[in-house]
C-alpha cells in the first residue's frame, strides 16, 4: 500500500513537472528593446498577471510629489517568467501615471541581452524582472525578482535615497 502511494505520489509529480515545462515552453519569448505598444496588444492582456492590482495611494502620493526629471528605468524582464507576469505590469502602471522614462529589454532564459550579450553580464542582470533606477545614468538601486514591500514601496525607498 505503501509503495502504491509513493508511485502515485511520484507519477502526479512527473505530470506536473511535465505540464509546467510544456507550458513555459510554449510561451513566447521576446526579446530586445521593446515599445509600449507590444504591451497594448492582446498578447499583453493574457500576459499580464497584475490586472487587479491596486497601488498605495499614499505610496503613489509621494511618488508623484518626488523630482525624476533626471531618472531612468532599465526594466530587464522575461515574457517567459513568472515574476515579470507579476511585477514589470505593476511598473508599466506606475509609469505611466508618473511620466517615467524607462527601457524595457526582453531577456532569453539565460538571461542574455539579444543585442549585445555582455551588458546584461555589465549589470549583473541574474534573476527576473531587475528594476534599475539610473540618475543621469548612475545606478541609485534595484528592485530584483520581487519587491521587498511593493514595487512603488521599493521604487520610493531608491528614489529617496
Amino acid at each position: 500500500m505503501g509503495s502504491t502511494t509513493i508511485r502515485q505520489q511520484f507519477l502526479i509529480f512527473l505530470l506536473f513537472t511535465f505540464s509546467t515545462m510544456h507550458a513555459q515552453e510554449n510561451t513566447p519569448i521576446i526579446t530586445g528593446i521593446m515599445n509600449d505598444t507590444l504591451f497594448q496588444t492582446e498578447w499583453y492582456t493574457q500576459w499580464n498577471d497584475a490586472k487587479d492590482y491596486k497601488a498605495n495611494p499614499d505610496v503613489l502620493k509621494k511618488l508623484s510629489e518626488l523630482p525624476t526629471g533626471s531618472i531612468h528605468f532599465m526594466v530587464y524582464l522575461g515574457t517567459w517568467c513568472d515574476d515579470s507576469r507579476k511585477h514589470v505590469p505593476v511598473f508599466l502602471d506606475l509609469a505611466r501615471q508618473l511620466n517615467w522614462k524607462y527601457s524595457l529589454i526582453g531577456v532569453n532564459r539565460e538571461k542574455e541581452c539579444p543585442l549585445d550579450k555582455k551588458a546584461c553580464k555589465s549589470w549583473d542582470i541574474l534573476y527576473l524582472p531587475t528594476i534599475v533606477v539610473l540618475r543621469d545614468g548612475v545606478e541609485l538601486g534595484r528592485m530584483v525578482e520581487t519587491p521587498k514591500a511593493s514595487v512603488e514601496q521599493d521604487i520610493l525607498d531608491i528614489l529617496g535615497r
